[in-house]
Parts: C-alpha cells; sequence; structure tokens
C-alpha cells in the first residue's frame, strides 16, 4: 500500500491495525521526525512524539529510492494490546527471581495467563 511517498508491507499495515496507529501518523512521523537513527537490524528509525505518545517507524530505500516501512510502533502501546500486554509480562519478568522467571516462560510457552 502506498500513501503519499510512503511504501507500507503487508508486516506494517497489520502492525498499524493491530496498534492502532493511524497511517497519517506514521507518514508524519516520517515527515517530521525528532530523531532519526540507524535501525537495529538495517533502514532508518524515524521517531516522533505526539500529545502523550511516541510513533517509531522503521524504513529503508529501495534501489528506485522510495522508502519502504518495515515496522511501526507505538509507545506506550494502547491497552488490551498484545504490545501492552508484552509490556507488562516483560516488567514481570524483570522483577521476578530466578524461580518466577521459569514460572513465566513457562506460562508464555503454554499460552497461560
Amino acid at each position: 500500500m502506498k500513501y503519499f511517498d510512503l511504501i507500507f508491507t503487508l508486516h506494517s499495515q497489520d502492525q498499524l491495525k493491530n496498534r492502532g496507529i493511524k497511517i497519517a501518523e506514521a507518514w508524519e512521523t516520517f515527515k517530521h521526525p525528532i530523531r532519526t537513527q540507524k535501525g537495529r537490524y538495517g533502514g532508518l528509525e524515524f521517531e516522533r512524539e505526539f500529545e502523550d505518545y511516541k510513533i517509531t517507524i522503521v524504513a529503508v530505500q529501495n534501489d528506485k529510492n522510495e522508502w519502504i516501512v518495515k515496522s511501526v510502533w507505538r509507545n506506550p502501546p494502547l491497552p488490551n494490546t498484545s504490545d501492552a500486554r508484552q509490556k507488562a509480562v516483560w516488567g514481570k519478568y524483570k522483577k521476578a527471581g530466578f524461580c518466577g522467571k521459569i514460572w513465566i516462560q513457562i506460562k508464555q510457552q503454554l499460552k497461560i495467563d
């Protein structure tokens, strides 16, 4: 899908939908970032702050110098999204002792809440 001068992969389109991010917010982040840095896995990360959250997109240029959005996320994540649940589990995991960490890992493998 193309939005102005950005091309969104199917993966990034799913992320927009699942994470409650508007495509216009992603485009605004790309066009007017507060910070741009090299991405961990290639490409560039563009960040922009909105009212009480931050949007980050990861984009790469193809051979035609078109920008392809590979990933997009919001911090803090919207409540009741998989990102919010994952962040909560990670917070518990960091605070847990050895046995607690093992129990959290077992619960995740068995998909037990």
